[in-house]
């Protein structure tokens, strides 16, 4: 076997918390593979969680090489909550995922019937209704801003940008932050 191919992705998002409350999640789901975000993001999902778990279905539909060093990593999920803040060390949500996929012999991607468009799939909390509207795959940079928080695809272009460059050091220090992260510094 030579390739795997990435077929359907189903994610779902349960809240920790009692139902009715006014939780708004995005979801989305990027090949972290490349450098741009917008070419990166392979679906995105808007909804709300107060009435109990949330799924989506997505249809990545392409092949990486079982040599490629990056094929651990290369499905990732980045994930937003709003409206209902948690404790500091509370577990707000549970992010369920399964992955298709099959291991085969060539490269050759499935041929799905599809279009030019990809599905954005929004709910909203006073109808309980999925609104779907159908956009083209490739939006501009402003058009995706305004779907997705600015920080995602700012830090996921700058994480790119930061691993052009490589340093060996094997002096490291590890400084705890109040916000919960840990940053690593290491001498040059």
């Amino acid at each position: 076997f030579t390739h795997l191919h990435f077929g359907v992705v189903r994610i779902g998002l349960t809240l920790h918390a009692r139902k009715g409350l006014p939780v708004v999640a995005r979801i989305a789901l990027v090949d972290s593979r490349l450098k741009s975000y917008q070419q990166a993001c392979i679906g995105t999902v808007q909804a709300t969680l107060n009435a109990g778990t949330v799924f989506v279905t997505l249809l990545p539909n392409f092949n990486v090489s079982l040599k490629d060093p990056t094929l651990l990593n290369a499905l990732k999920v980045q994930l937003q909550l709003v409206g209902a803040p948690m404790q500091e060390k509370s577990i707000v949500a549970t992010l369920h995922h399964q992955i298709v996929y099959r291991v085969q012999d060539h490269a050759l991607d499935l041929a799905l019937p599809s279009s030019d468009d990809a599905q954005y799939l929004e709910v909203t909390s006073a109808t309980q209704a999925p609104n779907s509207s159908q956009i083209p795959r490739q939006i501009s940079r402003e058009e995706l801003l305004q779907r997705l928080p600015e920080s995602w695809v700012t830090s996921y272009e700058k994480l790119h940008q930061a691993t052009q460059t490589t340093l060996q050091s094997s002096d490291a220090t590890f400084h705890s932050r109040q916000d919960g992260t840990t940053e690593i510094k290491f001498e040059k």
